[in-house]
């Protein structure tokens, strides 16, 4: 638990210092070409298509295995507790990759 602490101290570090220097940069460098902006559009469009079927596929996987988790829990009254925690692990999961994927679409449409 220690190392996951320290872990996550040091990332929140690196995090805020990363935005802070990266504001700066932002507010001295100029604008990027158009040629650049073009690039990164497409790297995005990339990205963007890539982590939907990503999120599709880890949503339905989850869907699929809830599903044998809920029917673990109502056939076999004695795992009940397990199948339980497991969907709310799955669950959990998926939340989190949902909001990744909803915070890079948020990101990729501003930025068009």
């Amino acid at each position: 638990m220690a190392f996951l602490y320290t872990l996550c101290r040091s990332l929140t570090v690196g995090l805020v210092a990363g935005f802070v220097f990266g504001a700066f940069r932002l507010i001295k460098r100029p604008r990027y070409s158009e040629q650049e902006a073009l690039g990164h559009k497409k790297l995005r469009n990339i990205l963007t298509t890539a982590l939907k079927y990503v999120t599709l596929l880890a949503l339905l996987l989850g869907l699929v295995w809830c599903g044998y988790f809920l029917a673990m829990g109502a056939l076999l009254p004695q795992q009940a507790e397990y199948a339980s925690a497991l969907s709310q692990l799955i669950v959990s999961v998926l939340t989190v990759i949902s909001i990744l994927f909803a915070f890079f679409e948020f990101v990729s449409s501003k930025n068009t």
